[in-house]
């Protein structure tokens, strides 16, 4: 397989008619769902510390959430391909919404807010990005990369509007407030567009594979987890997330420490969804135009560059600071797209949601693990530097293993001519 998988051609236009209302209904339900819990955790950070007197790593619970998403998304993988992505999406979007609003409006203690974000976690894994996707890679084959950009563009735009609501929301009535905010986008946004537009392509249709997916014999999921490639690409995806994830986490004040007021670093958090917009979409379309190795390897470098600006954000002026978060920010767009379109473009489509879903189980690691090292390493010594600088480094090493994953590609296919791949 060359990595070329074809232009806007007959068949990816034939894809595009048919199947954009999924498109626009999982960017919808994708963007106004449970990721939005994610991308507006840094707001609740300091608030909700200050009113209830725990340390910064008490409070933070995305990593329990992404953790949970991640261990949870072959179970909803396996669901949405047992009964359709609509059946299992919206009763667990309920679900969740229901979460939001009992922890919104019940005294809480430190048990009982770990105990109501295990539940988030648990509910918003079916309502996340596992069974979304699988409905739409029953309709895209030649299209795959910017289909996938276009609705994990939908998670990457609702910042724009979510970060400074949820803001506004949070420090005027309290931090409970802003997760009654965040049901309302679930019953509001996340929820019709799943009951009117998501949905998958029936069975008989179904059937496409990757060019060459067939031709090695070993596509099954058995062998393709116990093939090395497939560990070195989780390995390199583990650390980007992982790094993602910890910024994300930490983004507001990573902006405070390094001396911006709540103004200018909520519009901060709020304009490096930009940076998450162009990771989405850009590199769903160079995904579908280029080589695909290459984008990936670009994509986590630009980030690990990044993170160097925000690691020497007290010596630089703020426009700079926020063009790094920016950078940072592609890695967390993009990556998302990269997971979806290379086990795609690599086992073909009879397995797609079980692998890709799988990737997301070794995600858990570094997305567990990220925020708190953060947190951690701020704690510690003061300050976000250490913590940014070692995301630096963990960019670098992402690129360096994704790097290694193409090398293994071009020696298998040198040692056996006959297979494309």
């Amino acid at each position: 397989m060359t990595g070329r998988p074809g232009g806007a051609d007959g068949a990816e236009r034939a894809e595009w008619r048919d199947g954009w209302p999924v498109v626009l209904a999982a960017a919808l339900a994708y963007g106004g769902g449970p990721v939005l819990l994610l991308t507006t955790a840094s707001v609740f950070v300091r608030p909700t510390a200050e009113a209830t007197g725990w340390s910064t790593s008490q409070v933070l619970i995305s990593p329990l959430l992404t953790t949970l998403f991640a261990a949870l998304s072959p179970v909803a993988g396996r669901l949405a391909d047992r009964f359709g992505a609509r059946r299992v999406v919206a009763p667990g979007l309920v679900l969740y919404a229901a979460v939001l609003v009992v922890f919104a409006v019940t005294p809480v203690n430190l048990a009982a807010y770990y105990g109501m974000a295990v539940l988030m976690g648990v509910f918003g894994a079916v309502g996340y990005l596992v069974p979304i996707n699988r409905a739409v890679a029953t309709w895209f084959d030649k299209g795959a990369g910017k289909a996938f950009g276009l609705v994990g563009a939908g998670g990457a735009a609702a910042p724009l509007l979510g970060v400074p609501l949820v803001a506004v929301v949070v420090y005027t009535f309290g931090w409970k407030a802003g997760y009654l905010l965040l049901a309302g986008f679930v019953l509001v946004v996340a929820l019709p567009a799943v009951l009117i537009g998501l949905r998958s392509r029936p069975v008989a249709a179904d059937v496409v594979a990757s060019p060459g997916a067939g031709a090695r014999g070993g596509t099954g999921v058995r062998a393709v987890l116990c093939s090395y490639r497939f560990w070195i690409f989780a390995l390199s995806s583990l650390l980007a997330y992982g790094t993602t994830q910890g910024f994300l986490a930490n983004m507001q004040p990573i902006m405070l420490d390094g001396g911006f007021d709540v103004a200018l670093a909520t519009t901060a958090t709020t304009l490096i969804t930009v940076g998450v917009i162009v990771g989405r979409l850009g590199t769903g379309a160079l995904l579908d135009a280029v080589l695909r190795y290459p984008v990936a390897i670009g994509t986590f470098t630009l980030s690990a560059l990044g993170a160097v600006g925000l690691a020497n954000a007290a010596l630089l002026p703020a426009v700079v600071v926020i063009v790094a978060a920016m950078l940072v920010a592609v890695s967390q767009g993009a990556e998302g797209d990269i997971i979806a379109y290379f086990m795609l473009r690599d086992h073909g489509r009879a397995h797609f949601g079980t692998l890709f879903a799988a990737v997301y189980v070794v995600n858990a690691i570094g997305g567990f693990g990220g925020p708190y090292l953060f947190s951690l390493l701020r704690d510690a010594s003061g300050s976000y530097v250490s913590a940014v600088s070692l995301g630096a480094v963990l960019f670098a090493v992402a690129a360096g293993l994704m790097g290694l994953y193409w090398a293994t590609a071009t020696r298998r296919r040198t040692a056996t001519p006959a297979v494309v791949g």
